[in-house]
């Protein structure tokens, strides 16, 4: 795998931990209003609709054939 593509992918993970830790301040604060939550709730689902588009857009950046060729299986 390219460096940039570990890179891109890591980079991805680090956007998935920030919105899990987010949810996870949110969940644990009692005193935010119906509304505050649903505002929070709504970027953290955007964030998270960059991210699966970030991946998409990984996956077919390079070939998976080094997939393939290291499980002894399509990719």
């Amino acid at each position: 795998m390219r460096d940039t593509t570990q890179t891109h992918i890591r980079n991805q993970g680090i956007a998935i931990a920030e919105v899990r830790g987010a949810l996870q301040v949110l969940a644990a604060n009692t005193l935010n209003n119906k509304q505050h939550i649903q505002e929070r709730i709504a970027v953290a689902e955007r964030k998270l609709t960059e991210v699966q588009n970030k991946l998409t857009e990984i996956e077919f950046s390079e070939s998976v054939q080094w997939l393939e060729d290291k499980a002894g299986v399509d990719a």
